[in-house]
């Protein structure tokens, strides 16, 4: 890939309100080279082609953790997104971090999520493993936004900048880029997996209390939470918007907090600094950490594993799998453009995770009669 510079004049704008370590709006180069946008930054012109998306429509249609279909006022894959996003641009612009870059990378980080939440990533693991393959959604996200978006006669995927699938990619490990070891691609990255967390943790306490799961006085002997409310007026500790708020007011207080110093103890000066460095900077202290898994263990009992919700995931996952079954006995009822030299369980996988929960559920109905 050849470096290229888009919008010039803006370039120059954009980046003077950036830190030295953060990711400048330059990037490495697209796939396919296309004419250069003077009215758009490269990230910025990225983010349109992911909203304008088809996998990114879809994400109205699967769930987040209460079935869509059961009321239209709990968070679906789509809301949870946006939210993640929002909470992603005001942390990079106080970190002065790219705001438009960590954006991007947020509205695109679920889009390979199958139907059914992660019981529905779990089930397709399982049956790809009997196969010696593995589902990722991350990696299908990859997949979609590189092989299956048709939005461009020229060529297959939306063609993003080499920054934006790196964020998306979220790298565990190290990797390799014209013989350079690199750990981390960039801050604005390691910021999306925090805010995706924080997006979550608030909105499922917020969902949780709205469906009765439990109640504010269940959730104050948890360390973060009684901190997060102990400001809050009497009223407002019994509305339970005003709860989520303080939740997501309080963890970007204390991420910030966690990351000047990391920044700080690890020498952080430049974007190469970034790369080089092997320990997660935009992330909690270790004791902030168990508090905040604290939370996150109250939710999987109290919420997560709950009959209502544990109920309809365990019903999509053996509807995953029946589909599954199905298609591999079937595979003239998976779409052509499902990349016929695939091997047939990729095929498969592609064609399953693309769904809605409703039309898994339509698609299911039809094939066990």
């Amino acid at each position: 890939m050849t470096k290229i510079i888009e919008g010039q004049n803006l370039v120059a704008i954009f980046n003077a309100n950036l830190a030295n370590y953060a990711q400048k709006h330059e990037t490495l180069g697209r796939k396919f080279s296309q004419k250069l946008d003077k009215n758009r930054l490269p990230f910025q012109r990225d983010r349109d082609r992911i909203i304008h998306s088809t996998a990114f429509r879809r994400l109205k249609g699967k769930l987040q953790v209460i079935n869509p279909t059961e009321n239209d006022h709990y968070r679906n894959r789509l809301t949870h997104t946006l939210e993640v996003a929002q909470i992603s641009r005001d942390l990079a612009r106080d970190l002065n971090l790219n705001e438009d870059l960590a954006e991007t990378i947020a509205l695109a980080h679920d889009l390979g999520h199958p139907p059914f939440g992660h019981a529905g990533e779990h089930a397709l693991n399982e049956k790809m493993q009997e196969h010696n393959l593995n589902f990722d959604h991350n990696k299908q996200a990859l997949r979609i936004l590189t092989i299956y978006e048709q939005r461009y006669i020229e060529f297959s995927g939306l063609n993003l900048t080499q920054e934006v699938l790196d964020g998306i990619q979220k790298h565990e490990s190290e990797f390799y880029r014209n013989n350079k070891r690199i750990f981390s691609p960039h801050l604005e990255s390691q910021l999306v997996d925090i805010c995706d967390e924080i997006a979550y943790l608030s909105a499922d306490i917020e969902d949780g209390l709205k469906a009765g799961f439990f109640k504010l006085s269940d959730l104050k002997h948890l360390e973060i939470i009684e901190k997060a409310i102990i400001n809050l007026s009497i009223d407002n500790q019994n509305f339970v918007p005003a709860i989520s708020r303080a939740v997501i007011r309080y963890l970007l207080e204390k991420i910030r907090e966690f990351s000047a110093q990391h920044i700080e103890k690890y020498q952080i000066k430049t974007l190469q600094d970034v790369q080089n460095n092997r320990q997660k900077i935009i992330f909690w202290s270790d004791e902030f950490f168990e508090k905040f898994n604290e939370v996150k263990d109250f939710l999987m009992l109290n919420f997560y594993k709950k009959p209502p919700v544990a109920q309809h995931t365990e019903q999509g996952q053996q509807i995953l799998k029946n589909i599954f079954d199905f298609l591999l006995k079937n595979p003239e009822k998976i779409p052509q453009h499902f990349m016929p030299e695939e091997r047939l369980p990729q095929r498969i996988c592609d064609y399953i995770a693309g769904m809605t929960d409703r039309f898994a559920i339509e698609f299911y109905e039809k094939i066990k009669k």
